[in-house]
């Protein structure tokens, strides 16, 4: 979702210049069915795996001198068994990630009694240049598929998601009534940028999007206009539909106050005037007077037993060098081996120059907070890690049980 804000300025420029047309190329018809790529569409999971692996090593972009890991971080994935698990939950990423996104969080529910599968977005996990060939409608399609053949191994299923993915279950949970309950990461209902909503379709006759140095195993660093319109039109049919729906199935949602890349309170305003079950629970990462007062008009019509399912916890963690939670913090582990505390990733602003980067990855002196946060005297890197990781995973259990 980070992605979507670097074409601010990008299309403000464009639209008021003169230049050649870029229109793109899209397949006819459905993507599974396209001859440029695979077909995702299969009549197992168990299938859907092989032939996205295979897929994978064939047309994958490959970025460090480790293929395997790079495949292990970008294959879909099940966890648990069919057999001594009475309930299910499907996970799905945001634009530009994997299924890596749910590395921690699969683990949990898994731990917690779940069986889990995690997919792959359809043009994810290759190359950059795979996201102009799918739309909203593929993405859906893809998610309602596996959700549908995951109900027929289990009476008791719940979705879950991060970002974009957020929009894509929560469509399905809503156009279909026999999903048990949600879980839902930074769910993308509402961009931080509404303008990049309102022109990516103009923007894409001039371009197709940004290219970036690829150095992060598990996620995008570049970004296409598909990709952005792809994604507006889930939030767009998402909020229709919120319009006219109440969510009455168990419901967590988890956000960060300062998150760079979704509307943080027109999200959470929307969950607490359209989800509606005693059971829901509001996690917010931020400071706790200014997470209650913009929550403040958003319940005023709710009951006093909906009002106390919000946890807040403060991001100001001086002794962890923490200023502030991000649109990723919350999936990950402190000790998560790539994203964790002291993990092999750390996401430094990818403008910085050469020297400045190296210096940031290496820099023990720097504050972690969500892209642009700034403070005076305060240099910051984003954060990759949830420092409240086991009171997530308690809440996780409790409206799960």
């Amino acid at each position: 979702m980070k992605l979507l804000i670097k074409f601010v300025l990008i299309i403000a420029v464009l639209l008021i210049s003169v230049g050649c047309s870029l229109l793109n190329s899209k397949p006819n018809g459905t993507l599974n069915a396209a001859p440029n790529y695979y077909n995702y569409l299969q009549p197992s999971f168990e299938n859907y795996l092989t032939v996205t692996e295979q897929w994978l090593r064939k047309n994958r972009t490959y970025i460090s001198d480790d293929p395997e890991k790079e495949i292990a971080m970008n294959m879909p994935f099940a966890l648990g068994s069919k057999k001594h698990s009475d309930k299910a939950i499907l996970l799905v990423h945001g634009l530009g990630d994997s299924p890596y996104s749910f590395f921690d969080i699969a683990r949990t529910l898994q731990s917690q009694g779940f069986y889990v599968q995690s997919l792959l977005l359809p043009g994810h996990g290759s190359k950059p240049q795979d996201l102009m060939l799918p739309t909203y409608t593929d993405w859906q399609g893809f998610v309602d598929h596996y959700a549908n053949l995951l109900k027929k191994d289990f009476s008791n299923v719940w979705l879950g998601g991060f970002s974009t993915g957020g929009n894509l279950v929560t469509i399905h949970a809503i156009e279909n009534n026999n999903i048990d309950g949600l879980m839902l990461f930074a769910p993308g209902f509402q961009s931080n940028v509404p303008f990049i909503e309102k022109f990516a379709r103009v923007a894409s006759i001039f371009i197709d999007g940004y290219d970036r140095n690829e150095t992060n195993l598990a996620k995008y660093t570049s970004a296409t206009i598909q990709g952005a319109i792809a994604y507006s039109d889930s939030a767009e049919k998402l909020r229709k539909h919120l319009n006219n729906t109440t969510v009455t199935i168990p419901t967590l949602l988890v956000m960060s106050e300062f998150d760079s890349a979704v509307d943080s309170h027109a999200v959470t305003d929307l969950y607490l005037n359209n989800f509606d079950h005693p059971k829901n629970q509001l996690i917010w990462y931020g400071n706790a007077t200014a997470s209650t007062e913009s929550h403040k008009h958003a319940t005023e019509h709710k009951s006093s037993e909906h009002k106390k399912n919000i946890q807040t916890y403060s991001m100001a963690l001086a002794h962890q060098r923490i200023s502030t939670a991000s649109h990723v913090s919350s999936l990950f582990s402190p000790t998560n081996s790539y994203y964790g505390a002291t993990g092999e990733r750390r996401l430094c602003k990818t403008n910085y120059k050469h020297g400045t980067l190296k210096r940031c990855k290496h820099n023990d002196t720097l504050w972690y907070a969500a892209w642009g946060y700034q403070e005076e005297g305060k240099k910051h890197t984003r954060l990759t890690w949830n420092p409240y990781y086991p009171e997530l995973e308690k809440t996780m259990f409790t409206i799960a049980n």
